[in-house]
């Protein structure tokens, strides 16, 4: 059996990430895969580890194109977007399998409302959020046509699949939920909870000893999203109440951290540590003798950099985001705030570091559950079994 994953934005950097750790996974289990991308500028020098497709937009809803592919399945990452449906079509009219993985939360159309409300409007003063709590609130008589058209279209694609692959138990529950409202119950049996995998690096890392650290890291620039501005408060607060403890936060957006941190006094500022951008093998190194990874997101899928801190025996302080809920564990490996306000993901930071006090937390028995579930044979094992029983 041949696997085919596409994914028409995948870069170098996704290399790292489930676009490149899934077909890995597949070679590790013996499957033969491939991976299938468009043509572009970044992967004019890239040597991948695995077998790559390179093709034109168009090609992609040829018939012809997917005939001569050798694999017996395609695993798609299409976010349920209308745009991906020709090639869908054809990928099923070739014979083969279609598997769609739609990275997201659940939360894909009405009656569930978009991620984005959750950005208070406070920080998003304009008329498009102001209008979307107003539809979103209205009985749905008076729903705009076009997020009719948009959750028809995304259960089309559903009904067109053989499969379809969400990243955590509470976002296969709101796809289920959104299935079940618009009467296509017979559809859920289609859907699957497939978390997303961690490097193998990560997997059989040493842990060190722990040390009064708390730790971060993503895409700081992008504020809305990864709830940038309540993460400092959230940490100059803590360091307040804990002089004992540093924090080390780092990713993109360096110079925005430091503007934030900057406002606050000097005997939090120097417990800061802003590196900016870090290498890999650095990461681990920072991971291993941390105490708790802080996840601020007011949306994710997944979130990767929470696998790799819970594999290197860390607990995870999040917000009530799906995946965040599944990777704690019901408090087993860390402590998820009640709502996304500062106050409760502060006070949940307070209530984590009170569990590594206690002597609750074993960062050995942390990284012994959770490397087997993320590891990316075990993920890639759990896609060959889906596609056989599709």
């Amino acid at each position: 059996m041949k696997i085919a994953v596409f994914m028409d934005a995948y870069e170098p950097l996704h290399e790292t990430k489930d676009p490149g750790q899934i077909p890995l996974g597949l070679q590790d289990i013996g499957t033969q895969t491939e991976l299938i991308t468009l043509h572009k500028g970044e992967l004019a020098d890239y040597k991948a580890p695995f077998p790559i497709c390179k093709t034109e937009w168009d090609q992609l809803s040829q018939k012809t194109f997917w005939a001569a592919d050798g694999s017996d399945a395609v695993v798609s990452y299409t976010w349920l977007g209308a745009q991906y449906m020709p090639m869908l079509q054809k990928i099923k009219a070739s014979g083969k399998k279609a598997i769609i993985k739609i990275d997201s939360d659940g939360h894909v159309g009405w009656p569930l409302h978009p991620v984005y409300l959750r950005i208070p409007l406070s920080e998003a003063k304009s008329f498009r959020n102001f209008k979307s709590r107003v539809t979103y609130n209205i009985p749905f008589k008076f729903l705009h046509k076009r997020a009719i058209a948009a959750a028809l279209g995304r259960i089309k694609q559903i009904e067109l699949s053989d499969g379809v692959i969400i990243e955590s138990p509470a976002a296969l529950a709101n796809l289920n939920y959104f299935l079940n409202w618009w009467g296509r119950q017979d559809l859920t049996k289609k859907t699957y909870f497939v978390p997303d995998p961690v490097t193998p690096d990560f997997m059989d890392a040493p842990l060190q000893k722990k040390t009064n650290v708390i730790i971060s890291y993503g895409r700081w620039h992008d504020i809305p999203q990864k709830n940038t501005v309540n993460l400092v408060k959230t940490v100059a607060s803590f360091l307040k109440m804990r002089p004992e403890y540093t924090a080390i936060i780092f990713g993109s957006g360096k110079e925005l951290l430091e503007k934030l941190v900057s406002a606050y006094p000097k005997d939090i500022t120097d417990r800061f540590q802003l590196p900016g951008f870090v290498e890999r093998e650095k990461i681990r190194c920072l991971l291993a003798g941390a105490k708790m990874f802080l996840a601020p997101s007011r949306w994710e899928s997944f979130g990767i950099a929470v696998g790799e801190s819970l594999c290197m025996g860390c607990s995870v302080v999040g917000t009530p985001v799906e995946s965040f809920q599944y990777l704690a564990a019901e408090g087993f490996s860390g402590t998820v705030s009640s709502d996304f306000s500062q106050k409760r993901f502060l006070s949940s930071l307070v209530a984590d570091a009170a569990k590594w006090d206690s002597g609750f937390y074993d960062p050995d028995r942390i990284a012994a559950f959770w490397r087997p579930k993320l590891d990316r044979r075990a993920v890639a094992g759990t896609i060959a079994e889906m596609v056989n029983k599709a």
